[in-house]
């Protein structure tokens, strides 16, 4: 593989991510083609609470893409996510520390892309459902005495994924600088926005098969499902 090229990519890519990222994200993800224009993906994803010191959770998923026209995709898919939820302090005094939570998501996209000069623009459009299991979880007063346990609830949540992308492919070079903005709209809050996510960065194309990519991300907003703050992420593909 072309090392020293790969080298210097992610030294120009590390040298434009900000200092004060607070957490990491990895991936890696394999795809497939089965059979015309449809294929078949499996990603795995690892990220870590915000200072990296600790996991925050780990995620699979598998799922189908089918390309309806040149311009526009569609794919579907599954995603389990195992979840650590940080130390609590509850409104009355109770000390909940750390404890794992799976979660099930379910969800459906769209993406139409065009083409001008050396710019491709997308905007995916993503429908995503995700149940949180329920489950009783430790609990302490302040005298660090063991009380009843503390029932966390299933809950369930439809949101709406709005992520508009534009890249930028330079000649002879095998290098694609990106950036994007997404919006999150809670379906069941009449189309609130629940948080935005900015994102800036480049992938980098080893050959056919193996591509690697690496950018920074700002989260406004937190929710249950991801916290507000500054994002490294890294990022590994191959085409089998």
């Amino acid at each position: 593989m072309k090392i020293r090229q790969i080298f210097i990519a992610f030294a120009l890519a590390a040298a434009t991510l900000p200092t004060m990222a607070q957490s990491l994200w990895t991936t890696v993800e394999a795809e497939k083609k089965i059979v015309g224009n449809l294929g078949a993906y499996a990603e795995l994803e690892y990220r870590t609470h915000d200072g990296m010191e600790s996991t925050e959770r780990f995620s699979g998923t598998l799922g189908l893409e089918y390309k309806i026209f040149k311009f526009l995709k569609a794919n579907a898919g599954y995603s389990y996510i195992h979840q650590q939820t940080e130390d609590e302090v509850t409104k009355k005094g109770n000390f909940i520390p750390a404890y794992w939570q799976p979660r099930h998501r379910g969800f459906f996209a769209l993406t139409g892309s065009y083409k001008w000069k050396n710019f491709e623009f997308s905007l995916r459009e993503r429908y995503q459902y995700t149940y949180r299991t329920e489950q009783s979880v430790d609990k302490f007063d302040e005298d660090g005495d063991r009380k009843a346990d503390e029932l966390v609830e299933g809950k369930g949540k439809h949101i709406l994924r709005s992520r508009l992308e534009v890249e930028y492919k330079i000649k002879k070079c095998d290098i694609t600088p990106f950036i994007s903005y997404e919006l999150y709209s809670g379906l069941q809050e009449a189309m609130a926005t629940d948080k935005m996510r900015y994102t800036v960065g480049a992938s980098y194309k080893i050959n056919k098969k193996h591509s690697v990519n690496a950018y920074y991300r700002y989260i406004d907003h937190s929710d249950d499902d991801e916290s507000a703050g500054h994002i490294i992420g890294i990022g590994y593909k191959i085409k089998l």
